[in-house]
């Protein structure tokens, strides 16, 4: 289905942009869009091909509004990037001659059937509500849904001025108080996230199943305190940069380096592009590990790591040799 300019595929997505304007504008494109929703790639190439467009896919992954594939655009010599499913730019900055076209992919269905289910799982009266960005349009659905249950919903500014957005590395949309908190979104992980930078359950109301569950991020905080706590005397530390545009965090990974060395560790700055184990190990062993990418990295996937790993906002613990005073939303500073 392809009607002024927007795409759906079977009625189920609508991409948020103009196909004709981005056809109408440029003639070399690269499409790209992360592991669940290349098919909407696809169906998307081939609109613009009708349009006269060279379109070429992506087909590495996209995390997210930071994981922009410029270089993958200028060894094909497109002038323009249609990223399908996330909002952005996250903290990228957008380099001259390629023009970025975000196509947020919003899910048609409804996210009702879920919501009905997570009724089971609240708890008091005040609701906080969010949404990824596939379903943050269906917001005011849901806040109807609770209210007519007698539920007091309530949602805040999230990211880039949206109302309820919650990212992988940011859902300061959920910065309020309430009894409970709802997440309308597929999957754990961003379920996961909430329920670390709240610190406390969240229900996730699942549109594409029709069925919620209750997601606590107990185990993850545990498992990343026990690395922590090795990581605290280690006199050999790497600190991980990645080149993605809204993950490189140089500067940040050098304050690190200088604030560590200058307390008697030894310091090595690793730069690549995907972080992959198999490539920090080829660098030999290190008592630490520093991630200054993708926060999610440290606390979702501690296994990309050879050894324990801490993000560059938990530093300080490592200079103090102490977890006093430690948050789950230290792991989420992008600054040591």
């Amino acid at each position: 289905m392809l009607e002024t300019g927007e795409l759906g595929v079977g009625d189920e997505y609508r991409l948020g942009v103009s196909l004709e304007e981005i056809a109408g504008r440029h003639r070399r494109v690269l499409i790209q869009a992360p592991d669940g929703l290349k098919r909407l790639a696809r169906r998307a190439a081939e609109a613009l091909r009708g349009m006269g467009v060279e379109a070429f896919l992506s087909a590495g992954h996209a995390w997210g509004g930071c994981d922009i594939a410029f270089r993958e655009a200028e060894a094909v010599g497109a002038t323009a990037i249609l990223h399908i499913g996330h909002h952005g730019p996250v903290r990228a900055r957008l380099p001259r001659g390629i023009e970025v076209f975000f196509a947020p992919a919003e899910y048609l269905g409804s996210p009702l059937p879920a919501v009905e289910d997570a009724l089971r799982l609240l708890r008091g009266r005040r609701v906080a509500v969010a949404a990824t960005v596939q379903h943050v349009g269906s917001l005011g659905a849901v806040e109807e849904a609770l209210r007519a249950a007698g539920y007091e919903p309530v949602a805040r500014e999230g990211p880039m001025g949206i109302r309820g957005l919650i990212i992988g590395c940011d859902y300061t949309a959920l910065d309020v108080d309430a009894d409970s908190y709802l997440v309308v979104a597929s999957g754990r992980f961003h379920g996961l996230g909430a329920a670390l930078w709240t610190g406390s359950e969240i229900v996730v109301a699942d549109p594409y199943t029709g069925t919620a569950s209750a997601v606590n991020g107990k185990s993850v905080v545990a498992r990343h305190l026990y690395s922590l706590s090795e990581a605290l005397d280690a006199a050999e530390i790497l600190v991980v940069v990645s080149t993605k545009p809204g993950q490189y965090n140089l500067r940040g990974a050098e304050r690190a380096a200088e604030m560590l060395r200058a307390a008697g560790r030894r310091v090595d700055i690793a730069v690549l592009d995907e972080v992959r184990r198999e490539e920090l190990e080829n660098l030999g062993g290190y008592g630490a590990y520093i991630n200054s990418a993708c926060p999610r990295l440290g606390l979702d996937d501690p296994g990309l790591f050879p050894g324990p790993v801490l993000n560059l906002g938990e530093t300080r613990y490592l200079l103090s040799r102490s977890l006093d005073g430690w948050s789950p939303r230290d792991a989420f500073r992008l600054q040591p």
